[in-house]
This record gives C-alpha cells, sequence and structure tokens, in this order.
C-alpha cells in the first residue's frame, strides 16, 4: 500500500485501475494455498492488493512525461568517469557515443553499469590505499548472484481457461509447494492472467550457466509442476511464449552512493519477488529521491551530502525488505523452517508432513509482510524534511 500511496499523489490512479485485475479502489485479497497436492490446502490470506502490468505502468508514466523534457531511448550505458569532484560526470555508451552531466541516477537493472563502475572504483580506490581486504568485499558488489531459482513468466488469455479454472484466478492466488511457488492473478480488467511459476533447483552455483532469459514450451513448465493444482497447470498451458529467467538478486552494498552518483531500484537492491516488493522498492526511491533534489536547498556542491540523505533513508529500509522477500522464499518453497529441509517433493504432494507447520510459515510470512501494511511512506516524507533543514549550503 506504500507504492499505492505514491501511485495516487502522482495521479494516476484513475489511468491503471481499469488495467488491474480488479476494477476496485482497495484491490484484491491475495490468498495462500499450499498448492502442490491435490485438494489444495488454504493457508491464509493478506489484505487487498493491487496488481498492474510493468509495461502498462511504464506507458502511463511515459504519457505524463513534460514536452520539454528530453528522453533518449535505446541508450545503453558502458561507465561513466569523472575528471574532478566538482567538474562535469562523462557517460560512455556502448554505442560510442558519450553525454556530460552533473548528476547519475543508476536504474539500469539488475546488471547495472552504473553499480559496476561505482564499486570498481570503490574497490580500486581501497587497494590504493593499501584496504585490500575491502576491496576484494567491494568487488564482488559488482555482478548479480544467482539465487538458484528459476521463473517461468508469462500472459495467458482468460477466454482460453475452462470454467473452473477462470474462476480460480478471479483473484490473486499463491501457491506453494516443496521447491517451487506458482503467483497467478487477473490483469487487464480480468481478460488476462498473470503467471509466474518458480523452481528452486538444489545445489546451484553462485554463477549461471546459459542465457538468463530462454523460451520455453508450456509442456516443458508444467512437468516441473506435476502433480500441483489441476487448474492451475491448465492456466500455465495456456501462456502465450512462456519465457524462462534465472532470478539474479545484488548482494546488500554498503552504500547507494557515491559523490554525485545514486542507484535506485534493482541496481540497488535487487531481490526475490516474495513479498512482490522488488518494482514497489523502486518506486519508493524515486520518491525519496526526488524529495530530495527537489529542494532549494540542494546544490551542485552539496549534492554529495544531500544523496547521502537519500541513502541513510533508503538504504537500511529496502535491504530489510530484501532480506525479508529471501526469508519468505525459504518458506515459500519448503526449503527451511520448522523441518521442511527433511521433507521430499513426494512426500509433499502426499500430504506426509505435520500440518501444524502451515501455521508457523503463516505466522512468520504474515509477519515479514506487516511493513507492507502498517509502514506510512509519509514518514520518509517528514524525515526528508528534517534531515534537509541541516543540509550546509
Amino acid at each position: 500500500m506504500r507504492t499505492w500511496s505514491i501511485i495516487k499523489e502522482l495521479g494516476i490512479v484513475e489511468e491503471l485501475l481499469p488495467t488491474t485485475g480488479t476494477q476496485a479502489f482497495a484491490g484484491s485479497p491475495l490468498v495462500y494455498r499450499k498448492g502442490d497436492e491435490d485438494p489444495a490446502v488454504d493457508m491464509f490470506e493478506l489484505p487487498q492488493l493491487h496488481a498492474v502490468q510493468r509495461s502498462i505502468l511504464q506507458q502511463v508514466l511515459t504519457k505524463h512525461i513534460g514536452a520539454e523534457e528530453r528522453i533518449h531511448f535505446s541508450k545503453r550505458l558502458s561507465s561513466y568517469s569523472d575528471a574532478s569532484p566538482a567538474g562535469p560526470i562523462t557517460l560512455h555508451f556502448k554505442d560510442g557515443t558519450t553525454a556530460t552531466c552533473d548528476l547519475v541516477i543508476g536504474s539500469d537493472g539488475v546488471r547495472s553499469a552504473v553499480r559496476r563502475t561505482m564499486f570498481i572504483d570503490l574497490a580500486n580506490h581501497a587497494e590504493n590505499h593499501g584496504q585490500t581486504e575491502d576491496a576484494a568485499r567491494l568487488r564482488e558488489m559488482v555482478e548479480p548472484v544467482y539465487s538458484g531459482q528459476l521463473a517461468h513468466r508469462g500472459i495467458a488469455p482468460s477466454s482460453a481457461l475452462s470454467e473452473n479454472a477462470f474462476a480460480q484466478t478471479r483473484s490473486l492466488q499463491l501457491l506453494m509447494g516443496k521447491n517451487g511457488d506458482i503467483i497467478i492473478y487477473p490483469m487487464a480488467g480480468g481478460k488476462s492472467i498473470n503467471v509466474l511459476a518458480i523452481r528452486y533447483i538444489p545445489g546451484h552455483s553462485k554463477v549461471f550457466d546459459g542465457p538468463w532469459v530462454q523460451s520455453m514450451t508450456q509442456d516443458a513448465i508444467a512437468k516441473l509442476f506435476e502433480g500441483w493444482q489441476p487448474w492451475a497447470l491448465e492456466t500455465i498451458m495456456a501462456v502465450e511464449k512462456p519465457l524462462r529467467w534465472a532470478m539474479h538478486t545484488v548482494p546488500e552494498l554498503p552504500t547507494y552512493v557515491t559523490d554525485r552518483v545514486a542507484l535506485v531500484g534493482d541496481a540497488a537492491h535487487a531481490m526475490l519477488p516474495y513479498q512482490g516488493a522488488g518494482a514497489g522498492q523502486a518506486f519508493e526511491d524515486g520518491f525519496v529521491l526526488s524529495l530530495v533534489l527537489s529542494s532549494s536547498s540542494v546544490t551542485l556542491s552539496n549534492l554529495p551530502a544531500a544523496l547521502k540523505i537519500y541513502d541513510d533513508l533508503r538504504r537500511p529500509f529496502s535491504q530489510r525488505v530484501q532480506r525479508g522477500s529471501a526469508r519468505n522464499g525459504n518458506y515459500h518453497l519448503r526449503r527451511t523452517g520448522s523441518g521442511w529441509e527433511n521433507i521430499s517433493e513426494e512426500d509433499s504432494r502426499a500430504g506426509r508432513y505435520p500440518h501444524e507447520w502451515l501455521k508457523y510459515i503463516a505466522e512468520d510470512v504474515r509477519a515479514q509482510m506487516r511493513w507492507t501494511f502498517e509502514a506510512n511512506i509519509e514518514d520518509d516524507r517528514a524525515r526528508v524534511a528534517e534531515r534537509l533543514a541541516a543540509l550546509s549550503p
């Protein structure tokens, strides 16, 4: 709901609401079930949520960019450099072109070129000052880390589903199981269904061998979830052009800023999807950063100190969410907790486990998600104002 508060402030709720799976301002509850056995075991529900397709959100936001703003699409950054603390920063693009600026905000994803440059520079600086151990740790921040999880994603038309499957997909459904997780929810006013089916690969390395994204067949995905809820498998079989994504995360960074460079979104804190908070945290980064940069007290000379306000407020919070998402993932996939590490996939599908364990999972997942509904993004506005008031010119 923190992210929805920002969307309300942007004034785009009326445009987005028809594209969600529900027409209600209150949203739709998220239903948790153990779905790798039949019948499924109901676990709990979370309060109302909104699900918005990323591409539609981008289209709506793009419409509100002022005509005077210059947007350059299809540009890929390779690195940046700055000759002096007060001089312009030079951006180096993969097509050989360059540009200069006073401020760099790296919102360039999990494979961020901005993060790579930032932490290589920090590591080189530490190494030049004889801090070899610090340099080694900083170099570990450069590359994303493979999570051992493969996400199979795609969109299914509601018209392709049977009456039973159609009825099941009217609300946000999260099916948990041993080494797997299926998230299904309606979009575009219920005309299409978003499907995210995740499999954990035990014994994985930190580096993924192969293309991060590749096409898959519906049959191959359904086979990975054999024995799961029939309506969910039917929905998977209806997905058009499914893709498999190797899920990567970013290590907990010691900073999101250096001088006049800042990281936001996945570039700063790419996380697993088990709180549905990755994109929302990017929104919150942008919200806090905009509060800082729009202040009349921020100048080129005190810009590094101003960015430190952003780092101090957003890094601890977003990294708590990052850790909570990883913890929830362990429970969703039944990897750890209450003895689940000793339960095989076959035993889980057959219901051979102490069913009171589900209560412990429900309690922990609820606790991890509480911030979503109880924390107030407006508190950040007050903290930013307090810090800006103390900012030296």
